[in-house]
């Protein structure tokens, strides 16, 4: 069928004789364009804020500053009590017996030696802290002999001399034996030759009979830098090593003179100390520091051994019977105890701020 023909379309089969002809069927209506439909937006909606629930404020924190503030309080206290009596030796206890009054006077020697007050809880050893404990150990009636543990890499000349000739002193009243650690090198090796004997651990460095000076030169540093620097002086060797220039000969000349007469006391000192010859001395005396092993055969060392075997020598030099005390003198007593108790107050102050963060109310925005 032509579907541009729009005539009325006749049935397939005729109706049967008296049967009414059905009227043709209309043909739909085209479907009428619609018309465009406006959609507005309705009004939005002014927000509501969503109230906040109030934080809470936690009171731990509150327990946790308290508990910090009082053991710090304690601790102080308990540091500033044995301060009080840190001039009391202290003194060996067999059960509840007392002191026996055969002790030996226990000093130490450790760090690098230099000037200042040292001693307590000082990185350096210095002379006044150690030639006190020298004072109290001759002193002290019930002091039998003097040990020295040494474990120094040496420091200053001065300040090792002066301990040095006090340690000789001291010796001619009481026998002092050094015991060796790490180290007895250079200005501390100049100290334990005043003993009247040396035991030092197999493997420990001895020695270093010897003197150095070293002066920067920043010339050509500064120079690069650019910055200048005006120097005035009084005196024509005022300035004489300064890093921001070189020596002249003249300077090299004087300063090489200053460290031959420190090496020349330093020789001294072994020479008398040990019993040696000046020639013996003087063919050590290279800056190198031997094990001790080695020491030993060329007469720097007297014996080896451990500090417990420094301690018996001690006591039978002193004529100490039996189990020999220890004394120790001043706040090094007490050194320990107080490092512990000053490590335990840092460890509480870090334990209160961390619970303090912890514990503390947070103010973070809710989502709306």
């Amino acid at each position: 069928m032509n579907p541009e023909d729009s005539s009325p379309q006749v049935p397939a089969h005729p109706p049967a004789p008296g049967q009414p002809i059905a009227p043709p069927a209309e043909a739909p209506a085209p479907p009428q364009p619609s018309a465009p439909v406006m959609q507005t937006a309705a009004p939005a909606q002014p927000s509501v804020p969503v109230p906040r629930e109030p934080v809470r404020k936690s009171s731990t924190w509150k327990w946790v500053v308290g508990i910090v503030t009082a053991l710090t309080l304690c601790a102080f206290v308990s540091c500033g009590a044995l301060i009080m009596f840190a001039a009391v030796p202290s003194q060996p206890f067999d059960g509840f017996a007392l002191p026996s009054g055969e002790n030996i006077a226990l000093i130490h020697i450790t760090g690098a030696i230099a000037g200042g007050s040292g001693g307590g809880f000082s990185e350096f050893a210095s002379p006044e802290a150690i030639i006190d404990q020298l004072d109290q150990a001759v002193e002290d009636p019930s002091v039998k002999a003097i040990l020295l543990r040494i474990d120094s890499p040496g420091g200053t000349p001065a300040a090792s001399q002066e301990i040095a000739m006090e340690v000789a002193r001291a010796a001619e009243e009481k026998p002092v034996v050094v015991s060796v650690g790490d180290v007895a090198a250079s200005g501390a090796y100049m100290i334990a030759a005043q003993s009247d004997e040396i035991i030092a651990s197999p493997t420990s460095a001895i020695g270093s009979i010897g003197v150095i000076m070293q002066i920067p030169n920043y010339e050509e540093l500064i120079d690069k830098v650019g910055v200048e620097f005006t120097v005035l002086t009084a005196g024509e060797q005022k300035d004489v090593g300064s890093p921001f220039r070189s020596i002249t000969a003249t300077e090299a000349a004087l300063l090489q003179t200053e460290v031959d007469v420190v090496y020349d006391e330093f020789i001294r000192m072994v020479v008398e100390g040990r019993g040696m010859s000046e020639e013996e001395v003087k063919e050590l005396a290279t800056g190198f520091a031997w094990s001790a092993v080695l020491a030993k055969d060329k007469g720097l060392v007297d014996s080896l051994g451990t500090y417990n075997d420094a301690v018996d020598r001690a006591a039978e030099l002193g004529g100490i019977e039996g189990e020999p005390g220890i004394v120790t003198y001043g706040i090094e007593a007490y050194g320990p105890l107080m490092d512990m108790l000053f490590g335990i107050t840092a460890s509480l102050d870090r334990i209160g701020s961390l619970g303090q963060s912890l514990t503390a109310p947070t103010h973070q925005p809710l989502p709306r």
